[in-house]
């Protein structure tokens, strides 16, 4: 551990697990729990819950589970001391020095040797667009009509045509081989005996993550060619799925409005005309990752995407992932299918702003997107419009917004507004009682049910694991009781292991075990999923004779497989008819908590 316990759970309580989760999606409470859609796989009902009493998530659909550290280590793709000084951040709680491990000191040492790199890397790219061979480069940002400013802001360069240059260059700066191909700025040869560039004649665009470090490159083509454009590959400093292109720049305007465009030119069009609340994503459609990222610097975004068929796809996936996280959101298209790009040097930065005064509510731009689809002189597609537009309706919680564009669509269909109405709650309820019954049946469904990897584990042996980690963490009763019988060692899974040495811990420390503080005590998202599915999904006994007799035999079955293995690696025969007396005495072993 880089921090202590005692720091570390003094983080974890002054950060709300509903909070902070609600940061990144938007949750509805049912009862002490509250339930979204993961944002760890795909669906279209939440499996996604946060218990705030114990203070720790669960998805009933993926398993993904931990405390607000994994949560924020899985979404902020973070090491454990990453997430801590994150949340500590959040908290305003000043950390004392950490303490590295080894394996931590060599994954911060690595990540910082790619910052370096990265730094030189743009510093060469830079360079050369500014020597003669950066001349048609030069050319193509004049033509563009980039300024100077800008292109310095922006750190643009251009990597030469030659296919070893950068390499070169950089292992003059001390890089290593292995450093170089960690990167992706460099690719190795199929036949294994060396490296070429991968960058070459093309115009670069540095990637900046949101702390204004060098993450990776984006390149434009200069000449004909496919791609047109291309991306550095992800590293462990790069995840273009997370990494909106700008936002660093963005953030600094401090308004909780974003403009959020496809390209790195009309992101520094945009940008040079004033309009510094842009971003960009990074060739890759937007995303639920994107729009996690986007959450902690803005509220609304106006998608302004080309006004072509591709653009207005783009914009229509887009939108319903960004008001599923929450963000009011508007779309804007310039006129005549010319980009922003070309609109800024046609019309001037007064004809822009006006556009964006003028930006429509996305259900009005969907809305207009499916008129095009149906012809009003023939009933059925006249019907089959306002069944859909019915659909687009019954997902705003705005009753006033709703009223408004049901009369549009009344004016717009001659259906009368009543029968819209009738339709839009028949699917408010409809989907309120998939949310319910979704809920439930997830909740009441293990995971390991679904999951064949798991599955194999989950009778007998694993089972009973759990169910005895449970009850020794829920009641001291039964932790004293088991303590006499099970050591740490009878525990298969190591985690178990650790997890029955920090119950023991906890108890001497609070007389008392808390789910989400247990979770600290270990680092890898692994093992914190592990520990989580301990208390995810719980037995329940009716009786405390159901327990005793569900306990007995669940020690049992550890404790056979515990003394099993002992005798599998036993040195002598001695030690073999001691271990076979010790697993006779279990037929004899009966457990009862009423003594105490």
């Amino acid at each position: 551990m880089l921090y202590p316990q005692e720091i570390i759970e003094e983080v974890r309580l002054q950060n709300d697990i509903v909070d902070v989760i609600s940061e990144y999606l938007p949750l509805k409470q049912k009862g002490t729990s509250y339930f979204g859609l993961c944002p760890f796989h795909n669906e279209k009902t939440p499996s996604f819950s946060v218990n705030s009493e114990r203070q720790f998530y669960y998805c009933f659909g993926c398993g993904a589970g931990g405390n607000v550290y994994t949560f924020i280590m899985q979404m902020e793709n973070d090491t454990f001391p990453e997430a801590v000084r994150r949340l500590a951040d959040r908290a305003h709680i000043i950390l004392p020095e950490p303490q590295y491990t080894q394996q931590a000191k060599e994954q911060e040492m690595k990540k910082q040797r790619l910052f370096q790199l990265h730094k030189q890397a743009g510093r060469f790219f830079y360079e050369k667009l500014h020597e003669s061979v950066g001349e048609e480069a030069r050319a193509y940002l004049q033509k563009r009509q980039m300024n100077i400013n800008m292109q310095k802001k922006f750190g643009i360069g251009y990597a030469p045509k030659g296919q070893q240059q950068l390499y070169q260059y950089l292992q003059q700066q001390g890089f290593s081989e292995q450093e170089l191909q960690q990167s992706g700025l460099v690719i190795q040869r199929k036949e294994g005996k060396g490296y070429f560039d991968r960058f070459h004649n093309r115009l670069m665009f540095p990637i900046l993550d949101i702390q204004g470090r060098v993450i990776g490159f984006g390149g434009r083509i200069l000449q004909s060619g496919e791609p047109k454009y291309l991306n550095s590959p992800e590293t462990l400093i790069f995840n273009k799925s997370k990494n909106l292109y700008g936002l660093n720049f963005a953030k600094n305007t401090r308004k909780r409005e974003i403009i959020l465009v496809e390209g790195y030119m009309d992101m520094i069009s945009i940008y040079q005309a004033g309009f510094r609340n842009v971003a960009a994503s990074l060739g890759t459609a937007f995303n639920q990752e994107h729009a996690k990222t986007l959450k902690k610097y803005a509220d609304s975004v106006i998608l302004l995407y080309d006004s072509d068929d591709a653009g207005t796809m783009a914009a229509q996936r887009a939108i319903p992932i960004l008001t599923q996280n929450g963000f009011r959101v508007k779309v804007m298209q310039v006129p005549n299918g010319k980009d922003p790009d070309e609109f800024i040097k046609q019309n001037g930065a007064e004809a822009f702003s006006h556009l964006l005064a003028n930006a429509m509510h996305y259900v009005t731009f969907q809305i207009q997107c499916l008129r095009k689809e149906y012809d009003f002189t023939q009933t059925q597609q006249k019907v089959e419009f306002t069944t859909k537009t019915a659909n687009i309706l019954a997902k705003l919680d705005n009753d006033i917004e709703r009223n408004v564009y049901t009369n549009e669509i009344s004016n717009m269909t001659g259906i009368s507004q009543q029968a819209i109405e009738n339709e839009i709650n028949k699917i408010i309820n409809k989907e309120n009682d998939v949310f319910a019954q979704s809920a439930y049946q997830k909740r009441n469904t293990q995971y390991y049910q679904k999951n064949e990897e798991v599955k194999t584990k989950s009778h007998g042996l694993f089972a009973a694991q759990k169910d005895i980690l449970y009850l020794c963490a829920s009641n001291i009763q039964v932790y004293n009781k088991i303590k006499t019988i099970l050591s740490p060692e009878d525990f298969i899974e190591p985690v178990y292991q650790k997890v029955y040495e920090y119950i023991a811990l906890l108890y001497q420390k609070n007389s008392t075990v808390f789910p989400a503080e247990l979770v600290n005590y270990f680092e890898q998202q692994q093992q914190q999923k592990l520990v989580t599915q301990i208390f995810a999904v719980s037995s329940e006994y009716k009786t405390m004779r159901d327990l005793e007799k569900a306990l007995t035999e669940e020690v049992k079955t550890i404790k056979r497989v515990s003394l099993d293995r002992l005798a599998s690696q036993a040195e002598d025969i001695e030690q073999i008819k001691k271990l076979v007396i010790e697993k006779g005495k279990l037929d004899g072993l009966y457990i009862t908590l009423a003594d105490g």
